[in-house]
């Protein structure tokens, strides 16, 4: 019965779907859409907030106004221009939540949803990183940190790739309800951009990174992240940037270990891969590998440098743990500070080709003595 009833779901299109919608109300095609949406009954609840939303924009602008209910009406009007509530702004449907949301004019609703980035990010920072394109392989901690660029809007089109389900265990370190179990990652964090902004653009790479399909995801690509648990995908991804000068960002959660590799530095490139610990015939031994041993493993995290807890659980896989463990601080964090990292590379600040460890229970503990 779980199986029949997985594969229906997975075959319903209201509840595959992942791209959002967006209706112009006003035009023959926006109106002729909304009623045919309406009479199919797919429209299960709307939300309509128009009219907060652009008193909200008008004060951003004039945060004098807050205190002065005329001028924001007055504000209001100005910025209606003689437009019907009706026709103002744009509807947005979201097909698997048979959700009707009225917004913003797109560029309207990317300067408010962003004002609050105001002076982290300056409107011309915030405009340059609107141009860019990152990939981000692997949806763990990849969907942590494909999430902080999207809520930052750091980012100008977003590529992921993850071939895997989500599954019960993955609930302690990826933040999605119940209802996404059995539905792939790709789909689950797709979805999520797009409740968040609808107008960011999303590619999807729902096989994973393969040889197939390689080109085409790094092609155009401005950064990517590896967040994938394959040895021979983590080799090719440096393999590919390296070739194409693409910087990588890397985060694993033990000891908050962040790598930041300059492939897009001309001069980095002859000093092979991972800040030089592994060179060229190594790193094309690792791409035609299928399984991990000790020596890929002290490549590419440094045994000795992992934590004690890490250690001992390094021997327990596959005996007493099926997997690596996982915290969702931790995860959530490492995505967080590699996209901080990747924001300052995108905006071309000189981060340095590095290997950082930014674990809060050494620095707790050093605070102690």
């Amino acid at each position: 019965m779980a199986f029949c009833a997985q594969f229906v779901r997975m075959n319903d299109s209201a509840t595959t779907g992942w791209r959002a919608e967006v209706l112009q109300p006003g035009s023959a095609s926006g109106d002729a859409r909304l009623a045919e949406l309406r009479s199919q009954g797919r429209i299960r609840e709307t939300w309509d907030t128009l009219e907060n939303q652009l008193a909200e924009l008008v004060i951003s602008r004039e945060p004098g106004l807050k205190q002065d209910p005329a001028g924001v009406l007055a504000a209001v009007k100005r910025e209606l221009g003689g437009r019907t509530w009706e026709t103002y702004g744009l509807r947005v449907f979201y097909p698997w939540r048979g959700a009707l949301v009225r917004l913003l004019p797109e560029a309207l609703f990317a300067e408010l949803r962003t004002n609050r980035n105001n002076n982290r990010i300056s409107p011309e920072e915030q405009r340059r990183l609107g141009q860019t394109t990152v990939g981000v392989v692997g949806l763990s901690v990849g969907a942590s940190f494909a999430l902080t660029l999207a809520m930052e809007r750091a980012v100008g089109t977003l590529r992921i790739a993850d071939f895997d389900t989500i599954e019960l265990s993955n609930l302690n370190r990826i933040r999605t309800p119940v209802t996404s179990l059995g539905l792939p990652k790709w789909l689950v964090t797709a979805r999520e951009i797009a409740e968040i902004d609808p107008f960011l653009r999303v590619e999807v790479f729902p096989d994973g990174l393969k040889s197939h399909n390689t080109n085409a995801f790094f092609e155009g690509l401005d950064l990517v992240c590896d967040a994938c648990d394959d040895l021979a995908t983590k080799a090719a991804i440096r393999i590919q940037a390296r070739g194409r000068q693409i910087p990588v960002v890397m985060d694993t959660s033990d000891r908050g270990m962040l790598d930041i590799e300059r492939y897009d530095w001309p001069d980095h490139i002859p000093h092979g891969y991972l800040h030089g610990r592994i060179d060229e015939q190594m790193m094309l031994l690792f791409a035609g590998s299928n399984r991990w041993t000790s020596d890929a493993l002290d490549a590419f995290v440094d045994l000795g440098q992992i934590s004690e807890r890490g250690r001992a659980s390094l021997a327990e896989v596959g005996r007493t743990l099926v997997a690596w463990p996982q915290l969702y601080g931790e995860v959530a964090a490492g995505g967080a500070l590699a996209a901080q990292a990747a924001r300052r590379i995108l905006l071309g600040e000189s981060i340095p080709d590095t290997r950082l460890y930014l674990d809060l229970d050494e620095q707790l503990a050093e605070s102690l003595h």
